[in-house]
């Protein structure tokens, strides 16, 4: 990282300011050839003017703001150029400091090289993107969470934890005649204790994954069950068409919103009975679509009419799926139970009337718990990466269990040493350049 690197970190477009930032050796002095007030101390703003060094022309007003390294974002020498925020003047000063020597930044490549300067790891790095892109309030505290450490330090103490259990093996190899063989019942109290941890961890990654990304919830039913009624209900804005007539919802009906820190695409879909009609029969292919694709399936029943063969049809297709089962149209006189659907599900039936709005919040609730643990503070792990390191890491652990009492310590301390390996994998201390080409490639130039 002898280079020196440039690029505009503000989104492309008009506003108030424009930052344009450079990174390396060459920071101060590269800059320094273009703006007009001498660059003497960190961290104080200088006001002047950018000029064309080859015509002394006058470009754009602003502040320049030096960081000294190792005390800056990336580990390096930082300034930071920051003038009106327009896309000409930016590219335009960007184009003068590559013609001074710099060099156009990579993608991410400020926060990498913060990552190869040990100023944050690969967690914090990584946190740092998912921060940029929350969506909500809740995936915004998640990024958080992780960006000031909190995964980090769970996996320190996993591997201090793995740590200490391979001391008491390698102590009577490296000294058999001053140190006892540990006992092999506490040795798998240790290991066994050491991989619940990992395997609560790894439980996060799914409401992780969710609250970050967001999930898709299909309201699924027979024709006039209430599913566009329940659509608009949890929305709270008329965004389906409701009729008395069934088919009227002829295609799938998708809405975004913000619900209670998560982002969740509520689908409201068309029925899947057998039809001639062609416009009804691609709604029944969108259903589908729809049931394949979503995390979790709200599968609504009439109350007012019996179970139907199209129920019976949509509990097959939906068999294997998460699932929250409604017996909406409470407010109907009864033709189906919830004791005669519990008999069917053996699980919990939320029981409702969407057109009167009685019982959304525990439908709501039912919904809350099935996305988020209710461990608000919770770390959680986001990512596929993630997860496959910490599940190779119980595997080690699994595999050294089963070399207890047999004789094999030296088996069982390299076992060990490869779980920390896996884990060190996730905080970046083992990863190799094509895991970090593949992460940093994710964000932004300028990022």
């Amino acid at each position: 990282m002898d280079d020196t690197i440039a690029a505009i970190s503000t989104p492309y477009g008009f506003g108030g300011i424009g930052v344009v930032r450079l990174s390396g050796p060459a920071a101060l002095s590269t800059s320094q050839k273009i703006f007009s007030k001498k660059i003497e101390k960190p961290r104080v703003a200088y006001f002047g003017y950018v000029f064309d060094p080859q015509t002394k022309e006058k470009i754009d007003t602003g502040i320049a703001i030096y960081f000294k390294a190792p005390h800056s974002y990336t580990g390096e020498d930082i300034v930071e150029l920051q003038l009106h925020g327009g896309v000409k003047n930016l590219e335009y000063v960007l184009n003068l400091l590559i013609g001074e020597g710099a060099r156009l930044a990579e993608r991410g490549e400020f926060t990498k090289r913060a990552f190869l300067n040990g100023k944050m790891d690969l967690i914090e790095a990584e946190a740092v993107l998912e921060l940029i892109n929350a969506k909500t309030e809740k995936s915004l505290k998640v990024a958080a969470k992780r960006l000031f450490g909190g995964v980090s330090e769970k996996l320190r103490e996993l591997k201090s934890q793995i740590l200490a259990v391979i001391s008491l093996v390698e102590g009577p190899i490296d000294f058999p005649f001053d140190v006892e063989p540990p006992d092999a019942d506490l040795l798998r109290d240790r290991m066994e204790s050491v991989k619940k941890s990992i395997k609560e961890l790894i439980a996060t990654y799914k409401s992780g994954k969710r609250i970050e990304e967001g999930v898709r919830v299909a309201i699924v039913g027979k024709p006039n069950v209430g599913k566009s009624t329940l659509l608009n209900a949890l929305l709270r804005f008329d965004r389906a068409i409701v009729s008395e007539i069934p088919g009227t919802t002829r295609d799938t009906v998708e809405e975004t919103i913000d619900f209670f820190g998560v982002p969740v695409r509520f689908i409201d879909t068309a029925g899947v009975r057998e039809t001639e009609d062609k416009v009804e029969q691609i709604g029944k292919e969108r259903t589908l679509k729809a049931i394949k694709e979503s995390d979790i399936i709200l599968f609504l029943f009439d109350a007012s009419e019996a179970i139907s063969e199209e129920d019976k049809q949509l509990e097959k297709l939906t068999e294997g799926k998460e699932r929250i089962i409604v017996l909406n149209k409470m407010d109907l006189p009864p033709k189906t139970s919830a004791e005669e659907l519990k008999r069917i599900f053996n699980e919990q039936i939320l029981q409702i009337s969407a057109l009167k709005k009685e019982g959304l919040e525990k439908l709501e609730k039912a919904i809350l718990e099935r996305i988020a643990p209710k461990e608000a503070e919770s770390v959680f792990i986001t990512t596929e990466r993630e997860k496959q390191n910490l599940e190779e890491a119980v595997k080690h652990i699994e595999k050294a269990e089963s070399f207890i009492g047999k004789g094999m310590d030296e088996l069982i301390s390299e076992e060990l040493k490869e779980a920390i390996f896996s884990i060190g994998l996730i905080s970046g201390e083992e990863a190799p350049q094509e895991i970090l080409n593949s992460i940093f490639s994710k964000f932004c130039i300028g990022k």
